[in-house]
């Protein structure tokens, strides 16, 4: 099994319940998918769409969501607020994708990087299928291996995974990946790779702390 099941606990208990689309994808979504700028409503497929925080900037370009999580909890609450505006299904997407496509953008913030490297190949591979042709996959926040919570936490079978944090940003959110830059390169070897972004932030205070992750476009190529 790829997917945390521990992420249904943290959504039925309020927590990460993000609202708001996050800077970066927006930024990286208007720049390289242009979803704006399309004669005909871009079809969107986000996965790990949890409660729904890149809706509101989908509706706004014109887009039709379609929208994957593993978790019963969160799309309820989708569907609370969107009805039949949206499309929904619960699945493991490393899994299993039930939506077929084509897709001119495919949508990840920090949802491939919560699941083992097996797990996240055979999703790219899904993905990749389901992109129309010169489709665009956008993800941010996936983890980088320069973070300071690669060296905690516990090892997994997998080297890149680490699980059972007991403090930090990582608590109870199951298993973690982190990339370096060839590990990355491998994921998107069938995609054409237009943007990839390492970010590091190093806190002072109140603790000292390194973070990073990284960002990426990665095209469908045309054969």
């Amino acid at each position: 099994m790829s997917f945390s099941p521990e992420w249904e606990d943290l959504y039925a208990t309020g927590a990460h319940h993000s609202v708001w689309p996050w800077s970066e994808l927006i930024s990286l979504i208007m720049r390289h998918a242009r979803p704006h700028q399309r004669e005909t409503p871009a079809q969107v497929l986000e996965i790990g769409c949890g409660v729904g925080a890149n809706i509101p900037l989908v509706q706004w370009f014109g887009g039709m969501f379609h929208g994957v999580d593993n978790s019963a909890t969160a799309l309820e609450s989708i569907r609370k607020r969107y009805g039949e505006k949206v499309q929904l299904a619960q699945a493991d997407f490393c899994e299993d994708i039930p939506f077929e496509g084509p897709f001119d953008l495919v949508i990840d913030r920090a949802s491939l990087t919560h699941n083992l490297t097996a797990g996240i190949e055979r999703s790219l591979d899904m993905l990749e299928k389901r992109l129309a042709l010169g489709g665009v996959y956008v993800g941010i926040h996936w983890f980088s291996t320069d973070c300071d919570d690669f060296k905690h936490g516990e090892p997994t079978e997998d080297p890149y995974v680490r699980k059972g944090y007991t403090s930090g940003d990582f608590v109870g959110v199951g298993q973690v990946h982190f990339s370096d830059q060839a590990c990355l390169e491998r994921f998107f070897s069938r995609y054409s790779i237009e943007v990839m972004d390492h970010v590091i932030s190093d806190t002072i205070k109140p603790h000292p702390q390194r973070l990073g992750w990284w960002n990426i476009v990665a095209r469908k190529k045309d054969c």
